[in-house]
């Protein structure tokens, strides 16, 4: 008779997107809606032209409120970190309006004045170098609002080809960003399909992963656009500046640098490198794509050429070092890295290599998937870092900006094979770093290198000729953003407003006067990005596995148990017929063990909650920490009116007992206002800093007079 053999585990290697099922999708929240609302953000459109390494992206989000009160649509979203956003138009009723841009907190108070007095308004804001908000407040109901974008990078040169990563969507993210939950990249949100059309004027392109038919293609928004772009020519682009000069802008491959390495790779090895790379190869991990890369480019490094190999997640250390005369190879060292586990403090492991190895510049191989770094403080060590950002959902925002302050360059993998990106990225440490001279004077010429690129960039006289329309604009943009860290901090506000850029120092905003007027507080909707299709893989591949471990378990816990005998019956009791053992398919239920109830609150704390005390009721007391729990989004309109039916129990016995203090209605009647109308804007007071609806409640219901006597009342009422 055969030996029955255990059920094969699988590995948990990642599905692929064909096995995914609705489930396995819902666990990671990829099908649910945001707070019970319908996503406001209906379809999402991009339109990309490439010429001579410069991409111009438009991209349509057509926006469109189908609740019964006024809403502000906002979408925190990635951004190549050297991306220029440099327009903004919104079609709405017919008409088409333009934003202009303003110093960023002028453009913030402009968007929320308009806001106030219920005018719809658009403000597009970079809260983080690469990571963008855009805020579509005042959407009257049924309305339908169309925003349009325009952004322009130069594309990244790796070996034979150039490339474009157009990212639409992040994972989680290790530590904290300090931007309010407001304005925080988020994920969660249906995978829908948006439109792509691609035109390039002067070579071949490519859709990674998928097709362009006449170069168009729908693409899932789980997922980056990665494009390929094999290049025919290298020649000037002429755009237009504002003060009406001529602006050439040119994008080639730079020449050859001949000096030796010295460089210290650091190696993220945290959890979220054990995510799969790319959709394309579910079953390569993003650490593996390292490892693989580094083995690959090993034969590509000169003998005169140093590596110090060294790794990170929640701690720090050097692996070994690779030299022309120790003869060690690189595949020997790669061998060392521990596999992915904890987590991404980049910060501390960048502190260290710079303070600890000897090399000139440093190289991180990382997702970027973390906050835990103070780039000023990294970049003011003076060392020249690069980065290759590996996965699809890598996040270039803090590393990426951290590379651009020290003059290194940062290149974003595409798919698992590394070594390419790796190697380019090290030639481009082996160019002596040279950082851009400061201007004082007129703008005149520079010369960059980026992104595997070299990139020049002349101001002339105007030449009154007739200029491209889509290339005009975005190429005096990028030569203006690229100028911005060569001047001083009031010359450059002025010079990205002046030529319309959302910047660290400006933004772009809009207000429809000629709309109609919404009489509440918007409800805020946030957003989410879909969930990346990796995470949603990962997921997937992790519950089948984690089943698989606890059916193998349960199966050699059968087989371990000995097989009853009519001896091991209890007295007087017949065998029952078809019995099985315990544990086994079809066995009753063993009784589960007791669990303990949670345990009661103290007495006389049970007592303190509900009898009164010199206030008058124990609710007064409880009042600032039930307004911490207040979702000021849901509904404004309806706490604005003093409605608080949306409000739990307990909630609005305590706001209508505060309301009833003579105290409380003597100030309600100064004000104009209703008693539980000045506590519910005495509540939205305190919650303030942390939401920007609960501030616009404030200022609609408070106003800004008697400061002092409100202060004094929150102070009273433990609000203050």
């Amino acid at each position: 008779m055969p030996i029955a053999q255990p059920p094969a585990v699988p590995s948990p290697a990642v599905a692929s997107n064909a096995t995914i099922d609705p489930l396995a999708a819902l666990l990671v929240g990829a099908m649910g809606k945001t707070r019970g609302h319908a996503l406001p953000l209906i379809a999402t459109a991009f339109d990309v032209t490439l010429e001579a390494g410069l991409a111009v992206v438009e991209t349509r989000r057509t926006f469109r409120n189908d609740e019964a009160g006024s809403i502000e649509a906002t979408i925190t979203f990635p951004l190549p970190v050297h991306a220029t956003l440099y327009a903004l138009e919104a079609h709405v009723d017919g008409r088409v309006l333009t934003a202009r841009a303003q110093r960023r907190k002028q453009a913030r108070l402009a968007y929320e004045a308009a806001l106030e007095r219920g005018k719809a308004a658009i403000l597009h804001e970079e809260v983080l170098r690469g990571v963008h908000m855009l805020s579509v407040g005042q959407i009257a109901p049924g309305a339908t609002i169309e925003v349009v974008t325009r952004w322009a990078a130069t594309l990244a040169f790796v070996q034979s080809r150039a490339q474009l990563r157009i990212p639409l969507t992040v994972g989680d993210i290790y530590g904290h960003s300090g931007l309010p939950d407001s304005d925080e990249l988020t994920h969660g949100a249906p995978v829908a399909q948006a439109e792509l059309v691609v035109r390039c004027r002067d070579g071949a392109v490519s859709l990674a992963g998928g097709v362009l038919q006449e170069g168009r293609a729908c693409v899932p928004t789980d997922r980056p656009i990665d494009l390929l772009v094999v290049q025919e020519s290298s020649h000037a682009l002429r755009g237009r500046a504002a003060d009406g000069r001529d602006v050439l802008l040119t994008v080639r491959r730079p020449d050859q640098a001949g000096r030796a390495l010295d460089a210290c790779v650091l190696v993220d090895r945290s959890g979220s490198m054990d995510g799969p790379c790319s959709t394309r190869e579910p079953g390569v991990t993003k650490h593996r794509a390292v490892t693989n890369g580094l083995r690959a480019m090993a034969e590509r490094l000169g003998r005169s050429d140093a590596i110090e190999l060294w790794q990170f997640n929640t701690l720090v250390n050097q692996v070994g070092t690779l030299r022309a005369e120790t003869g060690r190879g690189l595949p020997s060292l790669v061998d060392q890295l521990a596999p992915p586990e904890g987590g991404t403090e980049i910060g501390n492991a960048l502190a260290r290599a710079i303070g600890d190895s000897q090399s000139r510049d440093l190289l991180l191989v990382t997702d970027g998937k973390s906050h835990a770094l103070d780039v000023q403080r990294l970049a003011r060590a003076g060392r020249r870092i690069a980065v290759v950002l590996v996965g699809e959902d890598s996040l270039e925002a803090n590393v990426g900006y951290l590379a651009s302050l020290t003059g290194g360059d940062i290149f974003v993998a595409q798919d698992g094979e590394l070594a390419d990106i790796l190697v380019t990225a090290l030639e481009s440490l082996r160019t002596p770093a040279a950082p851009a001279p400061k201007i004082d004077g007129a703008l005149d010429r520079m010369r960059t290198l980026r992104g595997g690129a070299e990139l020049q960039v002349e101001w002339t006289a105007a030449t009154g000729d007739a200029l491209d329309p889509i290339l005009s604009r975005a190429v005096a943009a990028v030569a203006a953003s690229l100028a911005l860290p060569a001047l001083d901090e009031a010359a450059a506000a002025e010079l990205a407003e002046r030529e319309g850029l959302v910047t660290h120092l400006t933004s772009l905003v809009l207000v429809d006067e000629a709309g109609a007027v919404q009489e509440t507080v918007p409800a805020m909707r946030k957003i989410p990005l879909p969930t990346p299709a990796t995470a949603v893989a990962a997921t997937y591949a992790g519950e089948l596995h984690a089943a698989a471990m606890a059916e193998r378990q349960r199966y050699e816990a059968i087989a371990s148990m000995p097989a009853p005998s009519p001896q091991s019956a209890r007295p007087g009791s017949a065998p029952r017929v078809g019995s099985v053992r315990p544990g086994a398919p079809g066995a009753p239920m063993a009784p589960s063990p007791l669990r303990r109830s949670p345990s009661l609150p103290n007495p006389a704390e049970l007592l303190k909650r509900f009898l009164p005390n010199r206030d008058g009721d124990r609710s007064l007391a409880e009042l600032a920490r039930l307004g911490e729990n207040i979702d000021w989004d849901v509904d404004p309109g309806k706490l604005q009116a003093g409605d608080l039916s949306g409000l739990d129990r307990e909630t609005k016995k305590a706001i209508r007992q505060a309301s009833t203090l003579p105290e409380v209605s003597a100030l309600a009647k100064r004000i104009g206002i209703q008693p539980v109308q000045l506590i519910v804007g005495l509540l939205a007071r305190a919650a303030a800093s942390r939401s920007r609806t609960a501030q616009r409640l404030e200022r609609a219901l408070l106003g800004g007079g008697a400061e002092a006597a409100l202060s004094e009342l929150a102070r009273r009422l433990g609000l203050a």
